[in-house]
């Protein structure tokens, strides 16, 4: 078959025809230093960043659609996936998708903070019964450091390591700096970066531009 006539074919197939393009997971930090308003913001802001008209228009173009979870984590033995896997294609599946994010209520409560044991549960998400998607991105949120849990560069690495993209969206203002952290011992993978918002109260403009820039290598490939 020609690649023009390929082309056009696919333009008509059903999109979940297609090998799913991105299986994305939002890890949570719900841990002490995040209070009951600042989770709020996030997850509030989470879901005002997918309604946005331009990141709805991306996963629209995406070739095979998103596949989408959350989890929330704290320290040692404190992570949990709060919604299931779900597949977005359009504006019907994104508004669903969020009306089930902005109900759920917070996993943990005065919990130490493990980035560490979040990548690994992260990780171990992708080996649910179909995902099957050509990248896979873990985005995971932060306040501040590590202090439970195993050391985090070595794991981060290993995740990487296995083609898996790790991005962070960190609310900058702690010391020690949280930013310089993720960026050092947290970051890994293809096109691995580091979003930064200076207050939750920012948190859907940080999050709309994260996954604009998550989404756009995949729109790319259609140029």
């Amino acid at each position: 078959m020609k690649p023009i006539c390929l082309a056009i074919l696919l333009c008509f197939l059903p999109v979940r025809l297609l090998a799913c393009e991105m299986a994305l997971v939002i890890a949570l930090d719900v841990s002490r230093s995040v209070d009951k308003f600042e989770y709020r913001l996030m997850r509030n802001g989470i879901g005002d960043a997918f309604l946005d008209d331009e990141v709805i228009d991306l996963i629209g173009w995406m070739p095979g659609g998103l596949m989408v979870t959350v989890t929330q984590w704290g320290g040692s033995g404190q992570q949990r996936q709060t919604i299931g896997w779900s597949f977005l294609s359009d504006r019907e599946s994104v508004v669903g998708f969020v009306e089930n994010l902005i109900t759920i209520d917070r996993g943990f409560w005065m919990a130490d903070t493990s980035v560490s044991e979040a990548l690994l549960h992260a990780e171990y998400m992708f080996q649910q019964p179909g995902v099957t998607c050509r990248r896979k991105v873990i985005d995971i949120s932060g306040d501040g450091i590590s202090n439970a849990g195993p050391e985090v560069l070595p794991i981060s690495m290993a995740v990487g390591s296995r083609g898996i993209t790790v991005n962070g969206l960190v609310v900058a203002g702690a010391r020690p700096d949280p930013v310089a952290y993720f960026r050092t011992q947290v970051i890994r993978g293809p096109f691995a970066f580091v979003e930064i918002t200076d207050s939750y109260a920012d948190y859907a403009r940080a999050m709309k531009r994260k996954l604009l820039r998550e989404l756009a290598p995949s729109v790319s490939r259609l140029e």
